[in-house]
């Protein structure tokens, strides 16, 4: 167990099995289990999950909860306890997948109680979580990444994550096609080792 009983979630949110981001987020699970091979890490796979759109009922603004019964109650338990997120994302349109958006917009209920009630989620505890963002775009746009990560950091806010960087590539959109830069999965397992320093000294 990582020092404080520190917990990592690592979301995959790619709908392609195997692709260039599930294999970049694999580098870097291996990067963190090198640095703390006792480090309680889960990996979720977003495709794997059933998750509805948000309705904009706007319960949650009165209850604190979402009324939807599927997948996201139990993600949502991950997403409160975890320490560390890493959020991986292939760009779709210049921005994250319908799987991540669909995550993303279902946090509502976060942003209520962070802004609403005034409870954020780290108001009893007072840790400080810590996020990372991971992409892989086919072109190589100047603004490729920016509406992404901008969904990014106002998700992690809404859970009180501090957005502490990202891993962008542009020009890969074959499946595998991350295997031909082997510069970029050493930066993926370099991140994963940093974040596991991260995680002993904490």
């Amino acid at each position: 167990m990582a020092k404080g009983g520190k917990k990592v979630l690592v979301i995959h949110g790619s709908p392609r099995k195997e692709g260039n981001t599930d294999i970049l987020l694999r580098e870097i699970v291996k990067g963190i289990k090198g640095e703390n091979k006792e480090v309680e890490l889960r990996e979720i796979y977003l495709r794997e999950l059933h998750l509805l759109p948000c309705q904009e009922c706007r319960v949650c603004n009165r209850s604190g909860r979402c009324i939807i019964k599927d997948d996201m109650q139990e993600l949502s338990t991950e997403l409160r306890e975890a320490d560390y997120i890493i959020l991986g994302s292939p760009i779709f349109f210049y921005t994250v997948t319908t799987y991540v958006k669909a995550m993303v917009d279902r946090g509502q209920v976060f942003w209520v109680r962070k802004y609403l009630w005034k409870q954020s989620l780290n108001w009893q505890t007072k840790k400080e979580r810590k996020g990372w963002f991971v992409s892989v775009g086919a072109t190589r746009g100047k603004k490729l990444f920016e509406g992404a990560i901008l969904t990014v950091k106002y998700f992690f806010d809404a859970l009180d994550i501090s957005y502490e960087g990202d891993l962008l590539v542009r020009g890969v959109e074959a499946k595998g096609d991350i295997l031909n830069y082997p510069e970029v999965l050493s930066k993926a397992y370099e991140l994963g080792k940093k974040i596991g320093f991260l995680l002993q000294k904490d």
